[in-house]
């Protein structure tokens, strides 16, 4: 036995719980070999990416790579109005946006707004953006996206660099630290 910390990438029902996995290493690589039955231990949630630490009806999800997984759970799960839950989603390319699919459908069920940011990373400074976005300030970039981002929760799941970026950003913007909600892979 070994403990992985994986992310629940769809709201669980009563007899189905799903993670969604990149093979990133051996104990990752050798999930796609379990078979249906087999038992499983599963504890949490860790951390502060679930809908129990929201403070605001506003919410703000921002994502890259797999890290999209668990804030495709949460805007399955928040209770919202149309307009109050933004999901920005970060990849390097249109085929590494991984369950856009599903986001899609989900916005267009709950009247959430979702933004594709793609491309190549910005290469010369810290930033959450792509290189076509490199004439914006990463504070401006997210203004644009998610004008009253200061009245917001913000959710982030990425890379460790990534996230630092953002939630930087997110506090230029106005968003106090209590309001930032960070999941780290790294243990």
């Amino acid at each position: 036995t070994r403990g992985h910390p994986y992310s629940i990438s769809a709201v669980p029902t009563r007899d189905r719980m799903r993670i969604t996995v990149k093979a990133l290493g051996d104990g990752s690589a050798s999930l796609a070999r379990l078979r249906p039955g087999s038992r499983v231990l599963v504890e949490g949630p860790y951390g502060r990416l679930h809908a129990g630490v929201r403070t605001q009806r506003k919410v703000t999800l921002i994502g890259s790579g797999i890290g999209i997984t668990p804030l495709r759970a949460l805007l399955e799960e928040f209770e919202q109005e149309p307009g109050e839950v933004t999901l920005i989603y970060r990849a390097s390319s249109t085929e590494d946006l991984v369950l856009r699919t599903e986001l899609d459908a989900l916005a267009a069920t709950n009247g959430s707004r979702v933004f594709y940011v793609v491309g190549p990373r910005l290469r010369g400074r810290s930033s959450w953006l792509p290189q076509s976005a490199a004439h914006l300030d990463d504070a401006t970039a997210l203004r644009q996206l998610v004008p009253d981002i200061a009245d917001n929760d913000v959710y982030l799941c990425g890379a460790e660099a990534w996230m630092d970026a953002a939630a930087a950003a997110a506090r230029a913007c106005g968003v106090p630290r209590r309001r930032i909600h960070i999941e780290r892979f790294a243990w």
